[in-house]
């Protein structure tokens, strides 16, 4: 073998090499990243089973990702969307507010229908004196869905988080500020958990607001 191969040859191989190396190291960090998130995903239904006992965590069990997933379009802290649903329900997947809000977030189906571009169709709830059907609202991950569209909506216009926040509770001319107190307050708590991983993410989604342009046409 000339001098040229065998350098050619010993190249090829520690290109080889490094691949193989890149590739195994990859591997291992979506392992790591994988075992991870279960970990975060286990530790946000222990949290939830601690603030509502009663809550049936295997309503639960896909919230966790979707929580994580959707707060991150949200551009927003998954510990704050957490804990604002804490404020809304007290973790009961089945809530039904004064005003027929629904689910985990208190949706308004009407709310929830203009969504249905962005989230997908949901099955309406159905409650009367002879039927009490909550619908799809009624589970964790649609009403995440649905709430963190909202949200969404909301900070195109209102980018501030107080100003978003207080819309999402009490509409466009909502002025009590006391709902937001209590989501920061809470918020405020569940930063003393590191465990959790909460993190503030300060960016402002950028899409044209849903809910204005429908109101607009």
């Amino acid at each position: 073998m000339s001098q040229h191969s065998k350098a050619l040859a010993a190249l090829t191989l520690g290109l080889a090499v490094v691949i193989s190396a890149l590739v195994v190291t990859r591997h291992v960090l979506a392992v790591a990243e994988q075992a991870e998130g279960e970990r975060l995903n286990r530790l946000i239904l222990e949290y939830i089973a601690e603030k509502n006992p009663q809550a049936p965590i295997r309503a639960f069990h896909r919230f966790p990702d979707v929580l994580r997933a959707e707060a991150q379009r949200s551009h927003i802290d998954h510990c704050l969307a957490l804990v604002q649903a804490e404020v809304e329900s007290e973790f009961r997947h089945d809530a039904v507010g004064a005003a027929g809000e629904v689910g985990l977030y208190q949706i308004l189906p009407s709310t929830a229908a203009l969504l249905e571009s962005q989230v997908g169709p949901f099955r309406r709830p159905v409650i009367g004196k002879t039927a009490r059907d909550l619908g799809d609202l009624a589970d964790p991950v649609i009403s995440t869905r649905f709430a963190m569209a909202y949200l969404r909506d909301i900070m195109t216009r209102k980018p501030i988080l107080r100003d978003a926040l207080t819309e999402y509770n009490g509409g466009p001319n909502g002025r009590h500020l006391q709902y937001y107190r209590m989501v920061m307050g809470a918020y405020v708590e569940i930063l003393e958990r590191p465990e959790l991983q909460c993190r503030y993410r300060p960016a402002v989604p950028k899409a044209a607001p849903v809910l204005t342009v429908l109101a607009r046409s």
